[in-house]
């Protein structure tokens, strides 16, 4: 009779098949949770910088937008008084070759608020090694980006500021009263001089007037334009006698600028008239007619 107690070797076979194939599971669990393969070789490169802006364990590592790794640690490290983050980038060996010791890596966005990648540019020199540095830069565009995103904040926060505070035209107008009726009541006469304005221009395309008349009659319009033009024809020829007038060299500018000179020319008018005078009243004494 067989010992219930005696183990089976078909129960052993089970046991540990079963405990293979949960070390299995476990390694698989681990392996897809890292991003990596059971069957590629792992090349270990590190970039270290101040600010990793955000990028986490498990983040993929490409290569002109191609998918060749995974970030798999990120570790402080403290050097010069300076502390810095060091990441681990695991890239497989089928792609490690074209990782060169002088490329360049960059921290990117999946969109604008999408997870954070690293993105390799090669170069030229010699294939990096396990364990390797590779330079980090900073993408250009998102930190002018950043920059700029923070200037306007800044802006911002400081015109909110003035508002609140009542400064400048916009703060008087939020904070006084009286600021804001005074507006209101010069919008409102601005609107009614613009009705005024509407309804005169109505009466002068509409009306029978002189003013529609001379935008309307082309001939008015002429006959006024050169009644215009007389009048000013006619006030340049009063200027040229003024000149004349005031002038020395002229006659008149003579009799108006010299007293004695129509004092002589008077008493000579009234001599004349009395010597008129005297021949209508004494023709004889003057004029004698003989006939032989």
């Amino acid at each position: 009779m067989k010992n219930p107690k005696e183990l089976k070797w078909s129960d052993l076979k089970t046991g540990i098949f079963f405990l293979l194939g949960l070390g299995f599971a476990a390694y698989l669990g681990i392996v897809i949770g890292k991003n990596t393969s059971l069957f590629t070789g792992i090349t270990t490169v590190r970039i270290m910088s101040k600010n990793v802006e955000g990028l986490a364990e498990n983040n993929f590592v490409s290569a002109s937008g191609k998918k060749i790794g995974t970030v798999s640690k990120l570790n402080f490290y403290t050097k010069n008084d300076s502390l810095y983050v060091v990441a681990d980038l695991k890239l497989r060996n089928e792609f490690a070759g074209l990782i060169t010791k002088d490329s360049q890596a960059s921290i990117r966005s999946l969109g604008i608020l999408g997870d954070k990648y690293i993105d390799i540019t090669s170069g030229t020199g010699a294939p990096v090694k396990d364990g390797d540095y590779i330079r980090l830069v900073t993408e250009p565009g998102m930190a002018g980006l950043t920059s700029s995103a923070s200037k306007v904040l800044l802006k911002l926060n400081t015109l909110l500021d003035q508002l609140n505070n009542g400064k400048g035209p916009a703060g008087r107008l939020i904070s006084d009263e009286k600021m804001g009726t005074e507006l209101q009541e010069t919008l409102t006469n601005l609107h009614k001089t613009s009705l005024e304005l509407s309804k005169a221009s109505a009466a002068i395309s509409n009306g029978n007037g002189l003013l529609p008349r001379l935008i309307k009659d082309k001939s008015l319009a002429d006959n006024t334009e050169q009644t215009v033009e007389n009048l000013k024809n006619a006030s340049a020829q009063t200027e040229v006698l003024m000149q004349k007038l005031n002038s020395d060299k002229s006659s008149l500018g003579k009799l108006n600028s010299d007293p004695a000179l129509y004092n002589s020319l008077n008493r000579t008018m009234v001599s004349l008239d009395s010597l008129l005078t005297d021949l209508k009243r004494q023709p004889g004494k003057y004029v004698r007619f003989t006939l032989f």
